[in-house]
């Protein structure tokens, strides 16, 4: 079985400007490992939409720092988001898609992290939230 190898680890505050940052720093260090465009784009929406979520609900003040891991194997991209923000219980979040009735804007995040990842996992640990998933190496149609 071939290794783990690790893409990339990024460390970053958590505010919307610099998550913005990292996530352009991911994209370019992504450009050039012969990853399936449609891998990448999935990537790209859920990373975004998680570590939005990060700095949204868990450090709204803008205190607090976010920790990515991505490492790749054959078959996957697997990532790890660690943040010091405030819990949360996200198993009853995003098992269905929310009425675009009931909301003014966004409320889509779980849902798409669901549909998109794979190996959806949440604890916390010492303080800090710990999310893990994986993401299918397929291009897409």
């Amino acid at each position: 079985m071939a290794e783990d190898r690790q893409i990339m680890l990024i460390e970053c505050a958590g505010t919307l400007q610099d998550i913005r940052k990292a996530l352009k720093d991911l994209d370019a260090n992504l450009a050039g490992d012969a990853l399936p465009e449609g891998a990448v784009q999935d990537l790209g929406l859920v990373l975004t939409e998680a570590m939005t979520n990060i700095v949204r609900h868990g450090c709204p003040d803008g205190t607090g720092t976010i920790t990515l891991r991505l490492s790749r194997t054959p078959r996957a991209i697997d990532c790890q988001i660690i943040d010091d923000g405030a819990a949360f219980e996200p198993a009853h979040l995003g098992h269905a898609p929310p009425s675009p009735l009931d909301l003014p804007e966004g409320g889509f995040g779980w849902f798409i992290i669901r549909q998109l990842a794979s190996q959806v996992c949440y604890r916390r640990e010492g303080g800090c939230n710990m999310l893990r998933f994986s993401l299918p190496l397929r291009e897409l149609s």
